[in-house]
């Protein structure tokens, strides 16, 4: 569906956006845009119609999303005469409180679709999010950091579409630690990259990858574009490392862009990354490499310190996220620092 065909105002095609990516922190339309009819038809066909959306948001998040809504109609109405909150949002509403509410614990467990548009003009027509299944409130622990979508994923996403597409298009990129497969696959669609290599040091990451590359191509999200291609690729493993380097060689692939957001979380892994990274940049000399974290500790440091031990020049890139209607996709809080740098040699 196409909010911007329903000829809404930019506020609410940008509340759409929030709500799909079912980000905590929206930004809600003032109460007298809310309480049009025409406004509440509309939000009751985009946001909460299922015949219309197969990727509405989990119940329990519309409940919270559609109790405001109703409040800022009911604090708009002047006229009880001509404003009322409509008939079918009250009827979601009474639809919802019936559903059993699991706990937060097993809701966080539970995978979703989320839809992550790109910042493009919110009266922009036609744009297609990437589409991921994931659970979004899955604590960082263990195995689980592959299964969701991190912000500095979105950080450096945000940063390629905006300001570097250039670095994309029409390139052959490599990501490591792809994860869910959100930044490969906006690489591939959006972004328009010749081809995409997909990696993963962990099985059961690599198949939700799949399963999300899957997802994107039976909803057409990557309309005459080649999907990424999902590898397992573990940094300690020397052979297989080689044998990428020679697969590369025999086809005559040469990697324009290697990528990697939040790999930098745990100390054991900086080095193998850093020596990784090393022998991509010898393989490929002209290859741009950009790496993106969120600043928790000190470990981002100590890899930024390795990779200039293995004579990396490190240059953190400027990135700045704008406020108000001019932010409109790939939603992300930057109250915790995000860097992305350029590993250059």
């Amino acid at each position: 569906m196409d909010i911007t065909k329903a000829a809404t105002e930019p506020i609410l095609a940008k509340f759409y956006r929030q709500y799909l990516q079912v980000i905590d922190d929206v930004t809600y339309p003032p109460g007298p845009l809310l309480v049009k009819q025409d406004v509440q038809n509309c939000l009751y066909k985009y946001f909460f119609d299922a015949s219309q959306n197969k990727f509405l948001p989990p119940a329990r998040y519309q409940a919270r999303i559609l109790k405001h809504i109703i409040q800022e109609i009911e604090k708009a109405c002047k006229d009880p005469e001509e404003d009322q909150v409509s008939d079918q949002l009250m009827e979601h509403m009474a639809y919802l409180s019936t559903i059993p509410q699991q706990s937060l614990t097993d809701e966080a467990q539970q995978l979703y679709v989320h839809s992550y548009f790109p910042p493009l003009p919110l009266d922009k027509s036609g744009v297609q999010p990437v589409l991921i299944k994931e659970a979004r409130n899955l604590l960082s622990k263990g195995n689980n950091v592959g299964l969701r979508t991190w912000e500095a994923a979105l950080h450096l996403a945000w940063f390629l579409t905006v300001q570097r597409p250039d670095l994309v298009k029409e390139r052959n990129v490599l990501e490591l630690g792809a994860g869910t497969g959100f930044l490969s696959l906006l690489c591939a669609g959006y972004l328009q990259a010749s081809l995409v290599l997909a990696t993963d040091g962990l099985g059961h990451v690599c198949e939700g990858l799949q399963a999300n590359l899957d997802l994107n191509v039976d909803n057409d999200t990557l309309p005459g574009h080649r999907p990424p291609v999902v590898r397992q690729l573990d940094w300690t493993d020397r052979p297989e490392i080689d044998q990428l380097l020679a697969e590369a060689k025999q086809s005559r692939t040469s990697y324009d862009l290697i990528i990697g957001a939040d790999i930098t979380y745990h100390p054991d892994i900086l080095r193998p990354l850093a020596e990784l990274l090393s022998l991509l940049k010898d393989a490929f000399p002209e290859v741009a490499i950009l790496i993106s974290a969120t600043i928790r500790s000190d470990t981002f440091a100590n890899f930024v310190a390795i990779c200039q031990e293995l004579k990396f020049q490190v240059t953190e890139m400027p990135c700045k996220i704008p406020e108000g209607l001019r932010n409109c996709g790939f939603f992300h809080s930057v109250a915790t620092e995000i860097k992305i740098v350029s590993l250059e040699r």
